[in-house]
């Protein structure tokens, strides 16, 4: 039986410990595999996208249907979110991580197997479900493994892989679907989209429990063991010494936070969670846009869907370089100025999309679009994690996701058709342009920035006392070395 002192002098062991560990090939192999996670679901999801001019054409689907089937995917999205957070706080990273790749994609298997629109539009919530479990949790577990000076970089390459998925989906699809006649096509499309399921078996053998949730939850025994193997690895990865480790303190009040969902809207927490809900609806409405509905906009352009294919895969790489280059601005100058200049870049983008008169110049700003806003979740989506004490990291980046994506990706993307059809192209994507702006007036006005810190170190700043500065900080980190 250990004492409250003896576990939190523990907690403040491996937390220093992990910190000074330097990038090796142990460190890039827990990234790419956190990172192949979001891989092998962005496959899934641009399944869908890829697929709706053929099952709009073979379904007989109103821009109404269409709106439904892509917000109803989100929407289970939506909802997986949050219990998925939570159970991740009190069960582990690592074990939900395995059952969501597991559940969706085996609904995406499913969804080649429907008899019609209304059991595919069950199949994709389904299948949201388990997407679910997976949006916030390579972030955090990054976020637990990687030193503060590199979260944000290595998140952009996690990021990079997601767009990578998306970037082979239209791929795929232009080999599957030339190649087999409409009422076929699309069901073999989502067949081959549901085979990242063996993925679930690289994270069971490939990646550890994070020590830090290890360590938090009691498990003092397996944290030590998973901490003691990963720095012998880093060890031998160096072929000499570790560095000495560095003082870190950790919060000895109790932090005035629960694993309650509640106290996320509220005190201490409920301005940032509200800034960030904000900021992260405008890069999600922008991702769905750009994500979902490239390919039919350009069939209704009068292009061939094999052509859209292409433009849409053009448009989705551009991103990649996008995700790489955000990450690295978030490292060396801020999270807050990374998300300000790739946002408002990426909302100018829509205004000149929205006007555009050319197959050229709808390429170009379609590619600003990708390239700055869906580039802009690296920082975006470390500051989630980097937002909550170590028990709320999951449940409150599954809130944040969960109230962006219903804003962005369920309401924006049932509206988005809609609109494009009574509207037009211009009015649509001024409307996706303002709403990036209202991003960025809130990221520049009510959000903290969180570079150059530790967990610990943001942990103490949700403390029970409004004065606990990082002055505060700084006393205890020399506290706790004493």
């Amino acid at each position: 039986m250990t004492t409250i002192t003896e576990r939190v002098a523990f907690q403040a062991n491996i937390a220093a410990r992990l910190e000074r560990l330097p990038v090796t090939i142990v460190t890039w192999r827990i990234v790419i595999v956190a990172g192949l996670a979001w891989f092998t679901e962005a496959l899934s999801i641009g399944s869908l996208g890829v697929s709706l001019p053929a099952l709009r054409e073979t379904l007989h689907l109103s821009p109404g249907n269409v709106g439904a089937l892509v917000a109803c995917q989100t929407f289970g999205i939506v909802i997986g979110l949050i219990p998925a957070g939570n159970l991740s706080d009190r069960y582990g990273r690592k074990r939900i991580l395995i059952g969501g790749i597991i559940w969706y994609s085996l609904f995406t298997f499913l969804c080649g197997l429907v008899p019609g629109y209304e059991t595919l539009l069950l199949a994709r919530f389904a299948a949201g479900l388990g997407m679910g479990a997976i949006f916030p949790l390579p972030y955090a577990i990054i976020s637990e493994f990687v030193r503060k000076t590199h979260r944000t970089m290595f998140n952009g390459f996690m990021d990079a892989c997601l767009s990578v998925g998306y970037f082979i989906a239209p791929l795929l699809g232009f080999l599957v679907f030339p190649n087999f006649a409409p009422t076929v096509s699309w069901r073999i499309f989502f067949v081959i989209a549901a085979s990242p399921i063996v993925y679930a078996a690289i994270v069971y053998w490939l990646l550890p429990e994070s020590p830090r949730w290890l360590a938090r939850n009691g498990r003092l025994v397996d944290a030590e063991n998973v901490t003691a193997r990963i720095e012998d690895q880093v060890r031998r990865a160096l072929g000499g010494p570790l560095p000495e480790p560095s003082a870190i303190a950790v919060n000895t009040k109790p932090v005035n936070v629960s694993t309650q969902f509640s106290k996320l809207f509220a005190a201490p927490l409920l301005r940032r969670t509200i800034a960030r809900c904000i900021s992260a609806t405008g890069v999600f409405f922008m991702f769905y846009v750009v994500m979902s509905y490239m390919p039919t906009i350009f069939v209704a352009h009068g292009f061939k869907f094999a052509t859209s294919l292409i433009f849409t895969a053009i448009i989705t790489a551009a991103a990649i370089p996008g995700k790489l280059a955000n990450g690295w601005v978030a490292e060396r100058w801020g999270r807050r100025p990374a998300y300000v200049i790739f946002m408002g870049v990426a909302g100018v983008g829509a205004v000149f999309f929205a006007l555009a008169g050319s197959l050229g110049g709808s390429l170009l700003f379609a590619c600003v679009m990708s390239f700055f806003g869906t580039g802009a979740f690296p920082a975006l989506k470390m500051s989630f994690a980097e937002q909550y004490p170590i028990e709320l990291r999951a449940t409150g980046s599954a809130a944040i996701e969960t109230v962006s994506r219903f804003f962005g990706g369920v309401v924006g993307a049932y509206a988005l058709p809609v609109l494009l059809h009574l509207e037009g192209q211009a009015v649509s994507f001024l409307i996706i342009a303002a709403v990036a702006f209202v991003g960025v007036f809130t990221e520049i006005t009510s959000t903290i920035e969180t570079k150059g810190k530790t967990l610990e170190e943001l942990e103490a700043m949700t403390s029970t006392s409004p004065s606990n500065d990082m002055k505060t900080v700084e006393r205890q980190r020399k506290d706790a070395w004493n």
